[in-house]
């Protein structure tokens, strides 16, 4: 101390020092703790030879030399402390942190120190009096205690690989103030290091699931840590085993490093990462125990992970098994594909799985059905089904499974538009697998789709799972599908057996209807038979007086006029019902329409002496129909009211107008309806059961046609009856018209005139029929000639001059057609009237054809008759005998 020379520092030479630092120097060199004097606004520095060990390297030209100047790297944390002891505090502090670089490298020190002021002798502080007990080895000590501590307690509390390797790098991260912490594993295949968990001072680093380039350590370094050699560079910059990868290394941060090699077995499976961005001389004891901490903690981890791929292993087979009980206890294909769903989405541990499968409908067309698991139904409702884009196509063409970390990054991923990726609003997929599942004879079914909002989701053991999970459920699929033809050719077979019945049951309603049909036919033709022979053999009594013969014609003309409109009404319906008829639509009041019906029912309906009330609205209701087909559809009403009504009831005609149709109903109290038959009430020939002496009559076809005619006015038929006895009632809705949209056809006045006697021949074989219109058509005045066939009216000479001709179509040597063609050659200006039972379309087309003017039907309205033959002119009449 006294040899140094002072004079070259500011206190100067050792004579010219105050009492006061004297006796401050003498203090430090006789204490035995480490003593340390700062002196003067310099901080001039004194120490005792027990201080030594704390300069470390710096001792060469410390005494004498400025605080700042030795301690630069300490100086701010001191200066502030020192700055107040100048001011005349003292400061006593235990385990007090200070980073010193005193052996060429920073290295984190504790002390236990005391820091009093010194004064001069005028009583003014003039330095600053430091003893201090360097305790690092103790700190460290007891800190690496606690932590061994700590991560022994963690390792013995965690039991899942994740949860531990995550407490324990942040243990290790808390420990190693300063450094990064990271756990990587290898993969060979990439050459990289993938890093799994990466912390710093105790918080995560956002660099897991990153990736460092295998090429950041030199070859020699990789195999020393296959060999199980833990690598610990101090200074990547200057270490020359470092040169071929430095530059990458600090590149990523890495100035300094402990690298320490985890195996399992033989292979090296991963790496510890410890590593600071600035150069650090990693103590011995650091390194021993970041590998003693490594290791320990690798241990346990393995441990874990072989008790973890025990548990998963036997999850997995617990799975398969219920997965395969599963698809082998339904043969449902949609069950079986929603178990399917669920299981391999359970299996893949998956966040979403999809099962879309081409089926085929009862048709044998093709159709995609597809389930969900993990996401409802309403996620894929508006995207559609997947379209062969390059990742979807290989999939629905029995591709080999795809499998992806991260399909947003796939090179295949968002190639095809619109979307270029994942529509709006689809499900969060990142991680990616799809298998194909294909049937034993090599038909793709489907595809298996499944997907987890995070990366790396599916491993290689994933993708063998769903590979032999998908030939187990396409072998269920195929025994589900033969279950489902064998179930569809079994229902198919019912199905016809049980339209055969049906069929069978129908044909045999029908039969009974006819024979019910051919029964009414003919009680209805013999009820006006019995009464014409009985008036015709009253007409052959001599003794007959003009009273009784007037009564006799009478009764034979009534009775042939029914027998007339039942012949009518059959013909009637058939054209209807075939669609001949052509409608003479014209804009109607339905009230006029009433009127009409009314007047002509009214005879049948006071036969009875029913009630009848009619109810109408007072403004006018319009439709647009056929005058006479609607006046004919309520008359049919009316007429079936009265007949089936007993004496002195009661009958109401009722219209009601609604806002688009018109009503009008027909109710009585009458008969009324069996419950069984009001579904086939409008069915032709369909009548409820007779009396035995089938009073009422009727053929079971007028409700029939009221359908069908209201049918083609664009309405609908109703009946309603509570029962039987209890009366029926039987509406009519019409569409209502604007009264502007149909114009009534023009109608044809005609100005009857006087009838001129003409020379007529007519043709019938049969003879009673000709003879009689004959007779008629003499007291008429005219003039003619009858024949029984066409060759002997082709021959006859005294047909000259005829006007008209009267033929039959049914002669028994030509048809009427043919004798028409060859008379009309002969007699080009008479008029030929067909006079004929055939009264269909048909016919008519073939009377015009074949030259004829009129199309009659027998029997024979006379009058219609008589003003075909008031058009003629009149001629005289030649002599003709009274029989030809």
């Amino acid at each position: 101390m006294r040899a140094y020379p002072w004079d070259t520092t500011p206190v100067g030479p050792v004579g010219n020092w105050p009492l006061s630092l004297k006796h401050a120097v003498r203090t430090v060199l006789d204490l035995r703790v480490p003593a340390y004097l700062a002196w003067g606004d310099d901080y001039t520095q004194f120490f005792n030879d027990a201080y030594i060990p704390v300069l470390g390297a710096k001792f060469e030209g410390a005494l004498g030399a400025s605080t700042q100047a030795t301690w630069p790297e300490a100086w701010p944390v001191v200066k502030s402390m020192w700055d107040e002891v100048r001011q005349g505090a003292t400061f006593g502090h235990a385990e007090f942190q200070l980073t010193l670089n005193r052996n060429g490298y920073p290295e984190s020190c504790y002390f236990n120190r005391s820091d009093s002021p010194v004064y001069d002798d005028h009583g003014q502080v003039a330095g600053v009096l430091a003893t201090l007990v360097e305790i690092t080895k103790a700190v460290m000590g007891e800190r690496r205690q606690a932590y061994q501590l700590k991560l022994a307690d963690t390792l013995r509390r965690e039991t899942a690989f994740g949860p531990m390797l995550k407490a324990t790098i942040r243990l290790t991260s808390e420990y190693f103030t300063g450094a990064k912490v990271a756990y990587v594993e290898l993969d060979e295949a990439l050459r990289t290091f993938a890093v799994k968990e990466e912390w710093m001072d105790g918080v995560e680093t956002g660099g897991a699931h990153g990736t460092l380039p295998l090429d950041m350590l030199s070859p020699d370094q990789l195999e020393q840590l296959r060999a199980g050699t833990t690598i610990c560079i101090n200074d990547v910059a200057t270490d020359p085993a470092c040169a071929p990868v430095a530059m990458p290394c600090l590149t990523l941060g890495i100035h300094s490093v402990v690298v320490i090699p985890l195996k399992d077995g033989d292979r090296l499976h991963g790496a510890g990462f410890l590593y600071k961005d600035h150069a650090y001389r990693w103590t011995e004891d650091e390194r021993t125990l970041a590998e003693d901490l490594a290791r320990r903690t690798w241990e346990a981890l393995r441990r874990i992970r072989a008790e973890e791929a025990l548990r998963e292993e036997t999850r997995i087979l617990e799975l398969l098994n219920r997965a395969g009980s599963v698809l082998a206890s339904t043969l449902d294909i949609d069950t079986l594909l929603q178990s399917v769903t669920d299981a391999a989405t359970e299996l893949t541990g998956a966040e979403f799985g999809a099962f879309f499968y081409n089926g085929r409908d009862a048709n044998g067309d093709a159709y995609l059905l597809y389930t969900l698991s993990g996401a409802p139904r309403e996620a894929f409702a508006h995207l559609g089904h997947p379209r062969p884009t390059a990742i979807f196509g290989p999939t629905f063409h029995g591709a080999a499974p795809i499998r992806s970390d991260d399909i947003t990054k796939d090179p295949r991923y968002g190639s095809m538009g619109p979307h270029h990726g994942m529509p709006q609003g689809h499900l969060p997929v990142r991680s990616y697998l799809a298998a194909s599942v294909s049937s034993r004879s090599g038909e793709v079914l489907g595809g298996l789709f499944f997907g987890h909002s995070r990366t790396h989701m599916f491993d290689e053991r994933t993708e063998q799972l769903i590979t032999g999970f998908v030939a187990q459920a396409a072998v269920a699929i195929d025994n589900a599908r033969l279950y489902e033809l064998a179930q569809r050719a079994a229902a198919e077979r019912e199905g016809i057996l049980a339209s055969e019945r049906a069929a069978r049951a129908e044909a045999e309603r029908h039969s009974k209807m006819k024979d019910e049909f051919l029964a009414m036919l003919a009680h209805e033709l013999r009820n006006p038979l019995a009464p014409i022979t009985n008036a015709a053999q009253l007409l052959k009594m001599p003794t007959v007086d003009e009273n009784l013969r007037l009564k006799a014609g009478n009764i034979i003309s009534r009775q042939v006029r029914h027998m007339t409109e039942l012949v009518d009404d059959l013909l009637d319906v058939s054209r209807v019902t075939r669609g001949l008829v052509k409608l003479e639509t014209e804009t109607l009041e339905l009230s006029d329409v009433m009127r009409s019906a009314v007047e002509q029912a009214r005879p049948h309906i006071d036969a009875k002496s029913h009630a009848l009330t009619v109810e109408a609205p007072m403004r006018p209701v319009m439709v647009a129909g056929d005058r006479t087909r609607l006046v004919q559809v309520l008359v049919n009403l009316l007429n079936n009211a009265a007949k089936y009504t007993p004496a002195c009831g009661r009958i109401t005609l009722r219209l009601e107008a609604g806002p688009e149709q018109a009503r009008l109903s027909v109710i009585d109290n009458g008969a009324g309806m069996d419950a069984k038959l009001l579904p086939h009430v409008f069915d032709l020939f369909t009548q409820a059961e007779r009396t035995p002496d089938r009073s009422q009559g009727g053929l079971g076809i007028g409700l029939a046609l009221v359908k069908t005619i209201v049918q083609m006015h664009g309405g609908q038929v109703e009946a309603h009856s509570d029962g039987p006895n209890l009366g029926a009632a039987v509406s009519v809705l019409l569409p209502l018209a604007d009264a502007d949209a149909v114009q009534a056809p023009a109608r044809v006045h005609t100005t009857a005139r006087t009838v001129s006697p003409c020379l007529l021949t007519i043709v019938d074989d049969n003879v009673d029929a000709a003879q009689s219109l004959a007779v008629l058509l003499r007291e008429q005045g005219h003039g003619v000639h009858v024949f029984e066939d066409g060759v002997r009216t082709l021959a006859a000479s005294e047909i000259a001059g005829t006007q008209a001709f009267i033929l039959d179509i049914g002669l028994p040597d030509m048809t009427g057609y043919e004798l028409a063609r060859r008379l009309r050659r002969e007699h080009p200006a008479a008029t030929f009237i067909a006079l004929t039972g055939y009264g269909q379309e048909r016919d008519r087309d073939l009377s015009k054809q074949a030259g004829f003017d009129h199309h009659l039907v027998k029997p024979v309205e006379f009058r219609a008759l008589a003003d075909i033959l008031g058009q003629l002119p009149a001629a005289p009449l030649p002599h003709i005998a009274s029989v030809d």
